[in-house]
């Protein structure tokens, strides 16, 4: 009999705390809809709309698909090598926070100065022998996006996020060199910039600092397109071939930002008097 009477008031318990629970949402509206009674004015709830600065810096690594030019199409040339060098960024933007966890930004970017390594091989045809060819270049870059973010909730001022955007690059290629030295040929490339649509996804998290300044990290796979040098001119002053193209240009990105928000106050309850 006492077991059963523990298990009724337990039951009983339980099933007030579910209600209560249950009750709480509707009663948080309650308070801002109408006020708190009991003796407190309440002003509205805060918006979750609200604008924002953000700065950041990180760092690309890049790699590429492949690389051509106008002699591939002549010879059976076999790619031994095709690099760009990790690079600094340096990138600014000013988003919008549409609802608690959906926000939009828009981004602009410099990746910093680096460098471009090639190398080739072919067996030589009619009327001319076997070569190798060692490219190097100087490469720089910008990166502008227009992104959106989904944030997946608020753990003690932890927030994950996912994203992605979508925009351009501009790409140089500069003081290309192309040295075939089996031929003891040297060809130089004039400089180019080559601009391409972007897209790029995010997976990070930021934490609240305070309630207006949030640290952000993220990762970002970006793809930018394709880049090349201008015409390649031999040491002899002859046109070698149209310029070296450096096709399918990727990147995995770290970037480390601040987020400064536009928003007000917390909100403070204020006893009636």
């Amino acid at each position: 009999m006492n077991t059963n009477r523990s298990s009724y008031a337990l039951g009983a318990v339980l099933g007030s705390a579910l209600v209560l629970a249950m009750c709480a949402p509707a009663v948080a509206a309650d308070i801002y809809d109408g006020g708190l009674k009991g003796g407190y004015e309440v002003p509205p709830p805060p918006s979750d709309h609200n604008f924002y600065f953000k700065a950041y810096v990180g760092q690309a690594n890049p790699d590429t698909g492949n690389m051509w030019n106008s002699g591939y199409e002549t010879n059976d040339f076999t790619v031994h090598h095709n690099d760009i060098k990790s690079s600094p960024i340096f990138g600014l933007g000013v988003g919008w926070q549409a609802r608690h966890w959906l926000r939009f930004d828009l981004t602009g970017e410099y990746r910093g100065d680096t460098t471009y390594f090639g190398s080739d091989q072919y067996p030589g045809g009619v009327g001319f022998g076997p070569g190798t060819n060692e490219y190097t270049a100087d490469m720089k870059s910008w990166l502008g996006l227009a992104n959106a973010y989904i944030d997946m909730g608020n753990w003690c001022g932890f927030t994950p996020y996912i994203g992605a955007g979508i925009g351009f690059s501009n790409i140089s290629v500069e003081g290309l060199k192309d040295v075939n030295v089996p031929n003891n040929g040297v060809a130089f490339g004039a400089d180019k910039n080559t601009t391409n649509f972007a897209y790029a996804f995010y997976a990070g998290a930021s934490f609240d600092i305070t309630s207006q300044v949030a640290l952000d990290l993220s990762y970002r796979w970006v793809n930018m397109g394709n880049a090349s040098s201008g015409d390649v001119t031999t040491y002899q002053g002859n046109v070698a071939y149209a310029g070296h193209q450096i096709k399918d240009i990727q990147s995995n990105d770290v970037l480390l930002g601040l987020r400064y928000k536009l928003q007000r106050e917390p909100v403070s309850y204020v006893p009636v008097k």
